[in-house]
């Protein structure tokens, strides 16, 4: 499983601990646009961490059309 030092991360608006590279290696198979539901359940499988899985999670409700559009929705800044 791939996981990420605290040097290497920032907080994003929900409070976690995930930095972009680190969200995008687990949306990397994910085909777009994809739903929240579709995203959640293919980073699980993907083996992300339970922040990633938190963050993924408490993001609204929609479809996405890109790794970006789920970043920029995470609130995730570097």
């Amino acid at each position: 499983m791939r996981t990420a030092s605290s040097d290497d991360m920032t907080g994003g608006k929900h409070g976690m601990a995930v930095n972009t590279a680190e969200l995008q290696w687990y949306m990397e198979d994910i085909s777009f646009p994809a739903t929240k539901e579709r995203i959640v359940n293919l980073a699980r499988g993907n083996h992300a961490p339970d922040g990633v899985l938190d963050l993924l999670k408490q993001l609204p409700d929609r479809e996405y059309s890109s790794p970006d559009d789920v970043i920029r929705a995470a609130g995730i800044t570097e």
